[in-house]
């Protein structure tokens, strides 16, 4: 059975990805910066947005390496993989959440 997308496919669309969100977030949260008059802090936001795609690529290799060393059909490696991207996850949300309501409480007062 022939797969859909094979590992050196996703490997390349990551890697595409990885270069080219850094760029095109700067460049958007540049544009909806000034548009909204706050180039600086729009700028930022969209390349910490755009920073997502060499993390993603990173975890990637992360998950791979867990794989290769454990295999795939190991329970164990299942369970450090989801441990991972679950405090991965509860801190991206954090500090999320943390930046959004700085904003709107320096935008209440």
């Amino acid at each position: 059975m022939k797969e859909l997308v094979t590992t050196e496919q996703a490997e390349r669309a990551l890697r595409l990805l990885a270069m080219a969100l850094p760029v095109a977030g700067l460049l958007l949260g540049a544009l909806i910066g000034l548009l909204r008059q706050r180039l600086p802090g729009g700028a930022l936001v969209g390349l910490l947005i755009g920073l997502l795609g060499p993390i993603a690529f990173g975890l990637w290799h992360v998950y791979n390496a867990i794989m290769g060393r454990f295999g795939l059909d190991s329970v164990k490696g299942l369970l450090i993989n989801l441990a991972l991207f679950v405090v991965l996850g509860l801190g991206v949300g954090l500090a999320a959440g943390r930046v959004v309501a700085r904003r709107t409480a320096g935008a209440k007062g």
